[in-house]
């Protein structure tokens, strides 16, 4: 499976820059699998240590002296007679899974790539870390594989230059391909972008199997919380997913905490929903007031998008395909407008995560309401989410009142067009955002 991020891997590769790779993300997004294909493209000689089922790869990173590590290291793996091989120095890349396991080898790694004898490393961690930690590495964020990719993993490739093209040029689709895209589009909302899920549908060709892995996959998730937290915290999160559902399923979808259960506060799940954020399990999407548009550069820049800093807000989950799975347990169709609308919601949260825009959305003071802004260059880009062709909306309108902005986006099950300052753009082509 192609991933997008191979290709920041092969410019790290062809560069100076030999600070060490981070892959960071949810369990399940494919960043094992990413190190590995990428390592088998540049690379003969791969060396992998886990430092979370191996309790000897701990070990081995007891010694804080860099030169003492990179011997034992290199014991281990049988590499003293070899190193002075320069060819296979050259061709060997060291892959260190689940390092925030092992914090001694967090803090040595830049010191380790400097003594020579492992020019090429690539760490993992499923774990939050922290800016500092992050700062000696260069850092990729590992998501979910997007539609694009998806397209990519079952073998329709081709249709991505041609979503791509008509995106920049505004102009229809061929009605044919139009179709076959929004129904491939509703499999990936089916499917979802975990590798794992997607290699399930690939050897069956069937996705009556899907919510049965997909509720494999949350329990994972579950277990790790909690291995990773307090009973009490770890208690917390779970409810928080558990909720997720019917928060979505709400016409109003802004988080609310009765419905973990009455008389639950903010104060008493701050901290379990930043966790679920910072481990790239939830994404939240915080509102935006009329007063914040003036001055939303400011509020990005001094990074006050957290649950400390904004109260109001709306949760997605990481994963698109994993919600439709959530939702099939409380409603029979996933299909009708109301469970629709919360799908396309979480997709196009995700897309615009990967994308790397703010996940922001505004109300008014009445009923007008806009379901994400795009900060970008200073400038605000409305986007707006519909479940059919009908786009009609007054709350662009209100929102016209409050700032000014050069064009609003639509996204619907209607073909590329723009007009009057309105970019239409179908839903299999959120990526190109």
């Amino acid at each position: 499976m192609k991933r997008i991020y191979i290709e920041q891997l092969i410019k790290w590769n062809q560069t100076e820059d030999i600070r060490p790779v981070m892959l960071t993300g949810a369990k399940g997004v494919g960043k094992t699998y990413l190190a590995y294909d990428f390592a088998k493209a540049f690379f003969k000689n791969i060396l992998y240590l886990n430092f979370e089922h191996d309790p000897k790869a701990v070990d081995l990173f007891s010694d804080k002296d860099p030169g003492k590590l990179s011997k034992r290291l290199s014991e281990h793996f049988y590499l003293t007679a070899l190193d002075s091989d320069d060819n296979f120095n050259e061709d060997r890349l060291l892959i260190l899974d689940e390092i925030s396991y092992c914090p001694a080898a967090l803090h040595i790694l830049s010191s380790l790539q400097q003594e020579g004898a492992f020019p090429r490393i690539i760490a993992i961690s499923s774990s939050p870390l922290k800016k500092e930690e992050l700062k000696p590495y260069y850092h990729i964020p590992i998501y979910p594989m997007q539609f694009n990719e998806f397209l990519t993993a079952i073998g329709s490739e081709w249709y991505i230059e041609t979503i791509i093209a008509h995106y920049n040029s505004n102009k229809k689709i061929p009605d044919i391909v139009h179709k076959e895209l929004l129904n491939l589009h509703n499999l990936y909302l089916q499917i979802g972008g975990m590798p794992s899920i997607i290699n399930e549908y690939l050897n069956f060709n069937n996705i009556s199997n899907i919510p049965e892995q997909h509720s494999h996959l949350m329990g994972t998730y579950r277990h790790y919380l909690s291995l990773l937290s307090s009973d009490s915290e770890s208690l917390k999160m779970n409810q928080v997913l558990d909720c997720l559902p019917l928060q979505l399923l709400k016409s109003n979808k802004k988080f609310q905490y009765n419905l973990i259960r009455k008389g639950t506060t903010h104060a008493m799940y701050k901290e379990a929903i930043q966790s679920l954020s910072n481990q790239n399990y939830i994404i939240p999407c915080y509102k935006m007031t009329t007063k914040d548009l003036s001055n939303i550069d400011k509020i990005l820049e001094e990074d006050r998008l957290n649950v400390n800093e904004i109260t109001s807000f709306k949760l997605y989950l990481s994963d698109a395909g994993l919600l439709h799975s959530l939702l099939l347990k409380e409603i029979k169709t996933t299909f009708n407008k109301v469970a629709r609308k919360a799908l396309l919601e979480n997709y196009i949260a995700t897309t615009l995560k990967v994308n790397g825009y703010p996940i922001v959305f505004w109300e008014s003071e009445s009923t007008a309401k806009i379901d994400f802004l795009l900060s970008n260059k200073g400038e605000i880009i409305p986007l707006e989410i519909f479940c059919d062709t009908n786009t009609r909306s007054k709350s662009i309108s209100v929102l016209k009142q409050k700032i000014d902005f050069p064009y609003s986006i639509k996204i619907s099950e209607r073909n590329f067009e723009y007009s009057n300052n309105v970019k239409y753009v179908p839903y299999y082509a959120a990526f190109c955002i």
